[in-house]
């Protein structure tokens, strides 16, 4: 269990780094520029984040590794300790200076600081913060308990309908992924997962379904034979900017194009256009919890650990100690 939960966190990291640099470029500006990103590029040639170093993780992993860490000291899950070690997180890794915390989280975490009531804190959230970060609680709990984990996981930041279908959605996946199902068993989940989500909060913003999405996405992608047709299908139908409900349909469409195939999971999502970093990371773990291993290259994966202090080790003990207690 310790090297499944390495492999998957890596694969979530590697992801991050090699999304970093084309986060919000445009489709065609990153076939323009980079063709097929399959290679680490520096974040001197990005956007939005040429102050960051080459390799750099961002959000997605820090949050992730954050939470896990604190869930598994804990034991549960819960509004008050994902609040606290998100406020901590910001503190230590100086996320806001750094300009990768996302604005649904950063505002909504601020409002609570300043005494908001942390389950309204979140009423306007309707970004991939929620989604992002659901990896933290499916790996921390059993299918019983994972609906209400990945809910309060959600509230302090993203506390709407929009976002917590789109966590729900990926959070089933991935836990089905975690327990050993096959391809279409994850993708039926993420479908069921949705239409739980759809319907948990009391904050409700007009929008499209990610289940929806996922299910009309389908069809179309089983017609599609090559990963570049994939990805500007993506890019110009369904969306991948910050909204949950275009970047999880992204990530499951790739998915069920790509399945066990982790590094090619990630290089699509790094090539997508859009919220890069988030859909390949998600992409790669989603695909390497499938896998129950990875397959990024060596060379890739160490320039990316060298250049990050990243607690996967202490995390993986953590949960390994975990799951030593429980069944899934």
């Amino acid at each position: 269990m310790k090297e499944l939960f390495t492999k998957v966190l890596e694969a979530l990291a590697v992801g991050d780094a090699m999304g970093m640099p084309t986060e919000f470029m445009t489709r065609n500006a990153i076939k323009e520029k980079f063709g097929y990103v399959d290679r680490l590029l520096d974040p001197s040639l990005s956007k939005i984040h040429t102050d960051l170093q080459p390799y750099t993780v961002t959000d997605d992993t820090e949050q992730n590794l954050y939470l896990i860490e604190q869930y598994c000291i804990d034991g549960y899950v819960s509004v008050k300790n994902t609040t606290e070690t998100l406020l901590r997180w910001i503190k230590e890794t100086d996320a806001k200076g750094k300009g990768y915390i996302g604005p649904s989280s950063l505002k909504a975490l601020q409002g609570i600081e300043r005494g908001e009531d942390p389950h309204s804190a979140g009423k306007e959230g309707v970004t991939c913060g929620a989604p992002m970060r659901v990896l933290a609680p499916v790996l921390c709990t059993t299918r019983k308990n994972l609906v209400d984990a990945v809910y309060q996981c959600c509230i302090p930041t993203h506390n709407t309908n929009l976002a917590i279908e789109a966590a729900m959605s990926l959070s089933f996946a991935m836990h089905t992924a975690l327990v050993g199902g096959d391809r279409n068993a994850i993708i039926e989940s993420s479908l069921e997962g949705a239409v739980i989500g759809s319907g948990m909060s009391e904050y409700v913003h007009v929008g499209p379904s990610t289940g929806k999405r996922i299910e009309a996405l389908l069809p179309r992608i089983a017609k599609i034979t090559k990963i570049d047709d994939l990805l500007d299908f993506l890019y110009n139908v369904n969306g991948t900017g910050l909204g949950a409900n275009e970047v999880v349909p992204s990530v499951i469409a790739i998915f069920s194009f790509t399945a066990e195939d982790v590094w090619s999971a990630i290089c699509a999502g790094s090539s997508i256009g859009g919220d890069t970093d988030t859909i390949a990371a998600l992409s790669g773990a989603l695909s390497a919890l499938f896998r129950k291993d990875h397959n990024i290259p060596s060379g890739i994966l160490d320039k990316i650990m060298a250049a990050n202090r990243l607690p996967i080790e202490r995390c993986s003990s953590l949960l390994k100690r975990k799951w030593g207690t429980v069944q899934t």
